[in-house]
């Protein structure tokens, strides 16, 4: 998979941060000559919410694909943030419900020209354990079995449309940890199927962060660069956390990781500008090199 060309970009969450977590395609399209004024060449479009899709579908993904190539920003990858829902409980994983918004995300998607990647988020999972008065290590198994059928069937829509597909994965996801996304990878057998590196909550789930371009070579397939202490999920500019950067950033280089490296930070409408300034400042300082 060609993954680019190491550029400096922003997560949605830049968007998300100035106009609130239910913004508009019109409040993404402002966002963007923002993104480019502050020294970024790289950005992430994203569905947040299942009911702004129709927007999307209906000439949004080509308004914020004009906007952009107007901002001279390039797609790494695209972000069906609702998709979340379908992973959430087990009898969402059981089911077969998601796939058609999957579809009509690839078909977003697809509207940026040279964005291969799609990524789903992978929320904390939500169990009713009262509900199920024979839990047991069966229906465990029948879970894990499940969550990797649906796991497949979104590849087949995704790859179907030549495609990859990224997980993002949170602490308590169905999906697990590094070293249980890299089994599911196993039994999956696809190599359209890999991760969105997302520092703020592998650093969260307990993981030795600068190990993991290592073990998931050939498995990332973008990137959210954000801080934190290991003890909460936030999203502070880096530097401002304790991870540590200069081994992250020298071995995912070492691991083959030529993509983009994009920033991801939940602030204040008025603390915008700055914090991703002083973000990619930040890592500029800790070694990572403009193309």
């Amino acid at each position: 998979m060609d993954k680019g060309t190491n550029t400096f970009g922003v997560s949605p969450a830049f968007v998300a941060s100035l106009y609130g977590p239910d913004f508009s395609v019109p409040s993404f399209c402002a966002a963007l000559p923002h993104v480019r004024a502050l020294g970024f060449s790289a950005f992430q479009p994203e569905i947040a919410r299942k009911e702004t899709l129709p927007d999307w579908m209906d000439g949004g993904a080509r308004e914020v694909a004009q906007a952009a190539r107007e901002a001279g920003l390039t797609p790494t990858q695209f972000v069906a943030h609702y998709m979340e829902e379908f992973f959430s409980t087990p009898e969402m994983i059981a089911s077969r419900a998601g796939l058609e918004e999957l579809r009509q995300a690839v078909e977003c998607a697809k509207v940026f020209e040279g964005c291969a990647t799609l990524t789903v988020p992978m929320l904390p999972i939500k169990v009713d354990w009262g509900r199920y008065s024979g839990m047991d290590e069966a229906w465990f198994g029948d879970l894990m079995k499940r969550r990797t059928e649906k796991i497949h069937n979104c590849l087949k829509v995704v790859a179907g449309a030549g495609m990859f597909l990224a997980l993002e994965i949170l602490p308590f996801s169905i999906i697990g940890g590094v070293r249980r996304f890299i089994e599911l990878c196993d039994e999956v057998g696809s190599d359209h199927l890999g991760i969105n590196f997302d520092t703020g909550n592998a650093r969260a789930s307990g993981e030795i962060l600068p190990l993991l371009p290592f073990e998931l070579r050939g498995r990332i397939y973008g990137t959210h660069l954000g801080d934190n202490n290991g003890n909460e999920n936030g999203k502070l500019s880096p530097g401002k956390g304790s991870i540590e950067w200069k081994p992250l950033l020298k071995n995912l280089r070492a691991a083959g990781y030529t993509g983009s490296l994009d920033i991801e930070i939940g602030c204040p409408p008025e603390r915008v500008f700055d914090e991703y300034r002083n973000g990619l400042k930040y890592l500029l300082s800790q070694g990572a090199a403009m193309p």
